[in-house]
């Protein structure tokens, strides 16, 4: 166990025995402009989610030669695939020919076939094969029209997009300057060690802010969550920290009490919480004991955002064993009823901001990180 992780239990044992938390700062009233202007929504997609690093898939979900999958992002719909040679890429997924778009869902195959002309591209999204060519489209050179490509990379079992860059940038270099002494974290995470059990979407009536901040306090667990996980936390104990841009909440369990014991020297940071490494501007990853759950946002419209939860477990999982398949299942279910129940109440701020039925939003000095993120939002649009 290393002495950041030491004294990170060290400071959520203190903060259980005091019963408190996180506290910085002072109590806030908070503008609820950004939460209903289309004008902020628009800065934000294209200052955030086109000039930074986000993530699109973990890798393990294009991991053989030739497989590629469909997602849906700001910029539309994308295909990620990885070559014959092993490279990932991502692509528009719309034909040069007349635009249609070419697959849906995920597949494996050397070329990719346009269901309406049956235009063939490679999976690294060459121009492969024309029908009629020599007599429809005489003039037409295949080099300049294979499938456009996104400045993408891949690091740390994700493929990341970042697409206003130039296209000589170095993309790693880019993603690391973005993650700062988060990357340090991420490292420690070993997510290239994980595979994607299965992955959900729901679409809720909500900014996409709403839900981020839902996961920067704890101090709602005996209430929203009293049906579900609220039995194994202490309510509002946490240790939040800001890593440069991005944000740790350390929630710690009741496995991790005062008591004094070789049993209790001996726990990781991961026996003992539930941890969101939150990456601005709208990933996070909630490790808990045995898995991780990628949790991403994606704005639809100023009020309507998609969210995805991918559970990630180790890449040793056998998933042709009952026992591991209902293990797995086990913990997928319980940790997406529970966000549901965020989920469900960012909605329900969401229809009072539209119903004009608050003046603004009250935040505590333990919802401190809440202010700070959208600081950083607010920097990072003001800086692209």
């Amino acid at each position: 166990m290393s002495s950041d992780e030491k004294a990170l239990i060290a400071d959520a044992k203190s903060k259980i025995l005091n019963k408190t938390t996180s506290l910085k700062g002072d109590e806030r009233k908070v503008d609820l402009d950004r939460y209903v202007s289309t004008e902020t929504l628009k800065q934000e997609i294209s200052s955030l989610y086109h000039r930074v690093p986000t993530v699109l898939i973990h890798s393990s979900e294009v991991s053989e030669p030739n497989s590629y999958q469909a997602v849906q992002t700001t910029l539309g719909s994308l295909i990620v695939s990885r070559d014959a040679s092993g490279k990932v890429h991502v692509l528009r997924n719309a034909c040069r020919h007349r635009g249609a778009k070419l697959v849906d869902g995920k597949g494996c195959s050397k070329r990719i076939i346009c269901p309406y002309h049956a235009w063939s591209y490679s999976t690294d999204g060459e121009l492969s094969n024309v029908p009629g060519h020599s007599h429809c489209f005489p003039s037409l050179d295949k080099s300049e029209n294979n499938l456009i490509e996104i400045p993408s990379v891949e690091m740390y079992g994700f493929v990341w997009m970042c697409p206003n860059t130039a296209g000589d940038s170095d993309l790693k270099t880019i993603l690391s300057e973005h993650l700062g002494d988060m990357e340090e974290e991420l490292l420690g995470l070993n997510t290239n060690d994980f595979k994607v059990y299965k992955r959900t979407k729901k679409t809720w009536k909500g900014n996409w802010k709403l839900f981020a901040e839902g996961g920067f306090e704890t101090y709602h667990f005996t209430f929203a969550h009293k049906n579900t996980i609220a039995p194994y936390f202490h309510n509002n104990t946490a240790v939040i920290d800001q890593i440069g841009n991005h944000f740790r909440v350390f929630m710690p369990t009741k496995v991790l009490t005062t008591e004094d014991s070789p049993e209790q020297h001996a726990l990781s940071m991961h026996d003992c919480s539930h941890t969101l490494y939150y990456f601005t501007p709208n990933m996070g990853l909630l490790v808990q004991k045995e898995h991780i759950d990628l949790i991403q946002m994606r704005p639809i419209s100023v009020d309507e955002t998609e969210i995805s939860i991918s559970t990630l477990i180790p890449e040793s999982a056998d998933l042709q064993d009952p026992q591991q398949i209902s293990h797995w299942q086990k913990n997928n279910e319980i940790t997406n009823r529970t966000l549901d129940e965020d989920w469900a109440l960012g909605a329900s701020i969401q229809e009072s901001i539209n119903d004009n039925a608050v003046p603004y939003l009250h935040y505590g000095k333990n919802e401190w990180a809440l202010h700070a993120f959208n600081q950083v939002l607010n920097h990072l649009i003001a800086k692209n």
